[in-house]
Parts: structure tokens; C-alpha cells; sequence
């Protein structure tokens, strides 16, 4: 008679906790339903509201100015000059009153007038033009800064396409946290039954106690998943919500059909895709521009010719009565023969840049190749697990069903049943996560080839934002 005795007294802190649990999983309060979105708004939205995009954008404008402000030295500049002198200066003093016209014979009677002139005013207004006829490393310049203002357009939209990844991700991670919780949740109805069946069986004296106390385990086991399940769906919503760029992460929910990704077709295909990748574009346009910087420095061995021309009015009194008025134009050249070899040195420099940019553009678009054929391999590999959980999520479901019916016909033990039911548990869990890997796959095979953005800009146009 002891033994049952032993068996109570074990069993009774064991049955608090559940108690315990259950109602502490029951009273909580709901959580406030989240806002849903479909992917093409969480995709609007993170092009509004990602801090990586503004940057990108940012630097597209900087360098767009960059460009117009080279493209300025190709151009006239128009300035204008407006200076007050006095100067007892013999040589200043002198040509400021031959330039106001001011100049008389009586000036040459003597000598003391150039020797020790009294000091003079000369308001000195300046309208001066210039303008580059043969100006290579002002041509130069401003044709590279145009093909860096088209590869920081190629940047921007490499942005673009890693936030679409980060958002596709994140929304992915949520529809697969949703499935996760819908699991959990059969499993914990699961459970019940279970429970319920054998209470039901002791209650007609055809089961076990232990049965009991096994499924009362079981349920509690299967609870704490559902809350697990739970948590890591509301970390996933608020993931994604950070993806968009929302404030203070607040969770928001993924709804919606996701659009079918395109056919990833042949490995081959794909690799060959790859050049279009927007931040190898970019890339290979710095290649061409430090092919250009050599040329850029190599033009230092060229003269640079221009015209110039000025208008100057001179006034003794006052800027607005000119005493005199004054024009001149000109074309000058200018030719550096020698500058103690400078030039060779930043030549030499600008072809070595060029090796290094030529090599690190290989070294980047050969890994582009590799993360492409990983990301192919990736799809092919989830495929055929997706195809193996499947199949074993009916296996385990037959597998359940019939243990069920052996045990409820006093043929089969609690401990077989439960043993099934954790099997239907993982077989379901991992169907979901075969799927999840599936679309993942398939997005990060998008990412790697360059093709994502256009396919979520173009689910985007579909739904009309």
C-alpha cells in the first residue's frame, strides 16, 4: 500500500507546476493585434522609410553636383570686381591717374610729380571673362565624374535591392513563424486529446494512472511550445517592421499571398546573369574611370589654352562716376615643362590604381559567380527536402493515426502514442521549415543574380503602388 502512496506524493508538486502553468498561460492578457500589410506596401515602404536608401540617395545627389561642378570648369566664368585703393605709391599713383584719364602735360614739367606724388583714390571696378578653349584634364575630370555619378545610380538601386531582401526575408520569417504557431497550436489540441482519451479510459477503469500523468506531461510540454511559437512570431513581426524602416520596431504582420518567384532555370543561366548586378555595373564603371584617371594624369604633359577678356572702370570720386572706362582681351597658353617629375610619379600611380581596381573587380565578380551557383544549389537542395517532408508528414500522420486507434482498443501504450504524436510534431515542423527554406532559397538565388529588385518592383506595378 505504500507504493501508491510514493507514487501521489511524487506526483503532486509535478501536478502543482502544471496547474500553475496553465493558469498563468491562461490569464495572460491577448496581445493588441498588429497592423498587416502584403509585401509590395512593406516594400513601398521600406523605399520611404530605410535610412541605407536615404544615404544612397544622398550620395547620388553629392555626386551628381560633383559632376556639374566639374563639368563648370568646361564653361565661361563671368566675376565681377569692385575695390577701393589709396596709394602714394610713385608707380601705383601714377598709372591710377593715366588710367582715369586724368594724365596732363604739366605732369612732366617735374620730376617731383613721379618721385613724391601726393596720394591718390581710384575706384577699381572689374567685369572679367573666362573661358577654356583646350582644357584635357578639365575634360577628363568631368567625364569621370559622370561615370561616377552613373555608378552611384547603380549603387543606389543595389541598395534598393538589399532592403527588397531584407524586407522579402523578414516578411518570409513571419509567414513561417505564423505556420510555426499553427503547429504549435495542433500539437497542443493534439495534446489535449490525448489527455482526454485517457482520463476518459481511467474514468472506466480500462487505463492507467501513468497514462494519465504522461499526458498531463506531454500537455505541458506541448504549452510551452505553443508559448515559444508565440514569442518568436511577435520577435518576427518586429523584425520586420525594422526591415520597412518603422519606428521603435512596433510589430507588424506579414498578409497576403507572396507572388511566385520566376523559374531559376539552368545553373548555367543564372551565372551568366550575373553581369547584370547592379553593384558590378558599378563596379566595372570605376574600372573604366581609373583607366580614365591615367589618361587624366598623362594630361598634365598638354598645354591648356583659353580666352580671357575685361571690362574696368576707373573712378577717383566715387564707384558710380567713372572717370574712365577700359577693355582688353586675350588668348593665353600655358605649358608646364617640367615640375621635377611629379607627373611621372602620379601616372605611374594612376596605372597602378588601375591594375588594382582591374583585379579586385575579377576577385568580386568571380565570388558574385560563386554565391550565385551556392544560392542555385541552395533552391535544388530545399526542393527535394520540401518533397522528403512532405512525405514523412503523411507517414507520421498515418503513423499517429493508427497508434491512436490500437491504444483507444486497449492495444497499444500511452507511451507509443505520445512517442507517434512527438514524431507528427517534428514531421509538421519540419514541413514548415522545408517550405520556408524553399522560398527562402529562391529569394536569396534572385538576391545573388541581380534580379530581385526587378521582380519586387514589378509585383509592386502589379498591385497598382
Amino acid at each position: 500500500m505504500a507504493r501508491p502512496d510514493r507514487v501521489r506524493s511524487a506526483a503532486a508538486p509535478l501536478l502543482a507546476a502544471l496547474i500553475s502553468l496553465a493558469l498563468s498561460v491562461t490569464v495572460s492578457a491577448p496581445a493588441p493585434a498588429a497592423e498587416a500589410v502584403d509585401f509590395p506596401a512593406a516594400f513601398d515602404r521600406a523605399l520611404r522609410n530605410n535610412a541605407l536608401v536615404s544615404v544612397s540617395a544622398e550620395d547620388l545627389f553629392a555626386a551628381r553636383k560633383d559632376a556639374e561642378m566639374a563639368r563648370g570648369f568646361l564653361l565661361p566664368s563671368l566675376r565681377f570686381d569692385e575695390k577701393f585703393i589709396r596709394t602714394s605709391v610713385p608707380g601705383e599713383a601714377f598709372a591710377l591717374k593715366m588710367n582715369q584719364k586724368k594724365l596732363l602735360a604739366s605732369d612732366f614739367l617735374d620730376v617731383a610729380n613721379f618721385n613724391s606724388p601726393p596720394p591718390r583714390n581710384d575706384f577699381l571696378g572689374v567685369l572679367a571673362l573666362d573661358q577654356p578653349l583646350f582644357a584635357p584634364k578639365a575634360y577628363f575630370g568631368y567625364a569621370m565624374a559622370r561615370k561616377e555619378t552613373d555608378a552611384k545610380f547603380l549603387d543606389l538601386s543595389r541598395k534598393k535591392e538589399e532592403v527588397a531582401y531584407r524586407v522579402l526575408t523578414a516578411y518570409l520569417t513571419v509567414l513561417s513563424a505564423k505556420r510555426f504557431s499553427t503547429v504549435a497550436e495542433q500539437a497542443l489540441s493534439d495534446a489535449r486529446e490525448h489527455l482526454r482519451v485517457a482520463q476518459s479510459l481511467e474514468s472506466a477503469g480500462m487505463g492507467l494512472s501513468s497514462d494519465v500523468l504522461r499526458a498531463k506531461v506531454f500537455l505541458a510540454s506541448a504549452e510551452g511550445a505553443k508559448v515559444t511559437a508565440d514569442s518568436r512570431l511577435e520577435i518576427a513581426r518586429r523584425g520586420f517592421a525594422l526591415s520597412m524602416g518603422e519606428p521603435w520596431a512596433a510589430p507588424v504582420d506579414a498578409s497576403g499571398v507572396l507572388p511566385a518567384f520566376p523559374d531559376p532555370g539552368t545553373i548555367e543561366e543564372r551565372i551568366a546573369a550575373v553581369s547584370r548586378r547592379a553593384d558590378l555595373r558599378a563596379f566595372s564603371l570605376r574600372v573604366a574611370n581609373a583607366d580614365r584617371n591615367v589618361r587624366l594624369q598623362k594630361s598634365e604633359y598638354l598645354p591648356t589654352v583659353g580666352v580671357s577678356g575685361a571690362y574696368e572702370v576707373d573712378g577717383e570720386s566715387t564707384p558710380f562716376s567713372p572717370d574712365n572706362r577700359t577693355w582688353k582681351v586675350g588668348v593665353g597658353l600655358t605649358w608646364n615643362l617640367f615640375d621635377g617629375f611629379r607627373r611621372e610619379a602620379s601616372v605611374a600611380k594612376a596605372a597602378s590604381e588601375r591594375r588594382r581596381a582591374g583585379d579586385a573587380y575579377r576577385g568580386l565578380r568571380d565570388a558574385a559567380a560563386f554565391q550565385v551557383a551556392q544560392a542555385y544549389l541552395g533552391v535544388r537542395e530545399a526542393t527535394r527536402r520540401e518533397e522528403i517532408a512532405r512525405a514523412s508528414l503523411a507517414s507520421a500522420e498515418e503513423g499517429v493515426r493508427l497508434v491512436n486507434a490500437r491504444y483507444e482498443n486497449h492495444l497499444g501504450r500511452m507511451v507509443d502514442l505520445l512517442d507517434a504524436q512527438t514524431a507528427l510534431n517534428a514531421a509538421r515542423a519540419d514541413s514548415v521549415r522545408a517550405e520556408n527554406d524553399v522560398r527562402q532559397s529562391r529569394a536569396q538565388l534572385l538576391y545573388a543574380s541581380g534580379g530581385l529588385l526587378e521582380w519586387a518592383l514589378s509585383v509592386e506595378k502589379e498591385t497598382g503602388r
